[in-house]
């Protein structure tokens, strides 16, 4: 009997092992760089802005944005903290953004953020602020340096990341994260910092631990502001981090920093990925396994007499292209309906069949879609859906008509009097 069971543990075991690399959501979105920085178009109340990754920050915008943003100035944000922990940054206070997102994967309600007092060189950016780690910490968040792609996937990390090239990470205020590494046979603690320049800055105490070879004086990242020249620099001749062996890599000094830094440099050197579940760091060269993406993506086939499922990609395609224009111009013409649900909401889940009723009834006369508000959080933020089911009523050359809750029997009276009229 033993054995028996044994025999079924065996063969059971592989298909246990395969399912655990299968994400159940994977998302790959571009960044751009500048002087070196990481930066993302994020959607701030629905206002589509970019902003800086600092994995070891935290959300801030510049003062200016408040408004621009349609910030509430006199409801501040949820912090367990008054201030920056890792970096010297000058805040005035903090306020409560009611949606905020990075594609379809990344989404906060109400997130905390600070409001700085004035970082001029984040306008030389041309950036609204900085955007920290906390947002991603529901998702594996994978940085391809050389492609200039961000991927989050969910609750794996992509299957081009080696399962054995990982190592274990510590997890600290404001979701930050230290990582371990080796450094001429000693081993250090270093936190994770994409907005700094180099590979590593030390504070003082680290960098006396060194062994390597002096050197001169390096430009190094203070705050937000610019580069200002630092103290010291050595060399070392070995370097691991995970199981890649750095090479030799020039360390620059920094007295200033609370914690010594792994910066944005290691993008240069590998790709990386963060799982804060599960508390691992992966990081591989780039030329260890070729890079595929895991999208799959099915094409919308538009069925006049139905409610139509789309996704934000086919809405920029067949709605509204909010990205090229701020005014709201519907392609196509005929006028559309979309309903915004999910299959949480009740009142939702009645309402489509009434709705799949309206469609038949106005087939070759109205487009209708639906969009999955749990699945298309861009969307939602772009158009600050915040209660469900929320219909758009979209005519022709106009404005969309917003409607919320479920009363089909108003929704035909829109169709008839405010779509179709002549």
């Amino acid at each position: 009997m033993k054995s028996l069971f044994v025999w079924l543990f065996l063969c059971v075991l592989p298909v246990a092992a395969s399912a655990q690399v299968k994400n159940t959501a994977t998302e790959v979105k571009d960044y751009r760089v500048k002087d070196g920085k990481i930066i993302l178009e994020m959607v701030v109340n629905g206002v589509i802005a970019d902003f800086v990754l600092d994995l070891a920050g935290h959300n801030a915008i510049l003062p200016e944005y408040v408004e621009k943003f349609k910030i509430d100035p006199n409801e501040s944000g949820r912090f367990s903290y008054n201030t920056f922990q890792y970096k010297k940054v000058a805040t005035s206070k903090s306020v409560s953004i009611e949606s905020i997102s990075f594609g379809n994967s990344v989404f906060g309600n109400g997130v905390g953020a600070f409001v700085l007092e004035d970082e001029p060189y984040l306008r030389e950016l041309g950036v609204a602020g900085v955007v920290g780690g906390s947002l991603f910490r529901n998702v594996v968040l994978t940085i391809d340096g050389k492609r200039k792609k961000i991927t989050m996937s969910m609750p794996y990390r992509p299957n081009y990341m080696k399962l054995d090239h990982r190592a274990g990470i510590d997890l600290i205020v404001g979701s930050g994260i230290v990582c371990p590494i080796e450094i001429d046979g000693e081993k250090y603690s270093l936190l994770l910092d994409t907005w700094n320049d180099g590979v590593i800055t030390m504070n003082e105490a680290d960098f006396a631990r060194l062994k390597g070879t002096n050197g001169g004086s390096t430009p190094v990242s203070v705050g937000y502001g610019a580069s200002v020249q630092g103290k010291q620099t050595k060399t070392v001749n070995q370097s691991t981090f995970v199981k890649s062996d750095l090479g030799q890599i020039t360390i620059a000094e920094n007295e200033t920093l609370p914690r010594s830094i792994l910066g944005n440099g290691i993008l240069e050197k590998g790709l990386i990925s963060i799982d804060y579940g599960k508390q691992k760091v992966y990081f591989q060269p780039f030329d260890l396994v070729e890079v595929k993406d895991e999208i799959v993506k099915d094409d919308i086939k538009i069925e006049p007499g139905k409610l139509n499922p789309i996704t934000r990609e086919d809405f920029l395609e067949h709605v509204y292209d909010y990205r090229k224009s701020k005014e709201f111009v519907l392609k196509g013409d005929k006028p559309v309906v979309i309903d915004f649900w999910a299959t949480w909401c009740g009142p939702c889940m009645r309402l489509i069949p009434e709705m799949e009723k309206l469609a038949e009834k106005y087939k070759d006369q109205v487009i209708f879609y639906k969009v999955n508000a749990d699945k298309e959080k861009e969307l939602c933020g772009m158009f600050n859906v915040v209660a469900l089911p929320t219909l758009f009523f979209i005519p022709v050359g106009g404005e969309p008509i917003i409607e919320v809750g479920a009363t089909p029997e108003k929704f035909e009276k829109i169709i008839e009097e405010q779509l179709l009229k002549k």
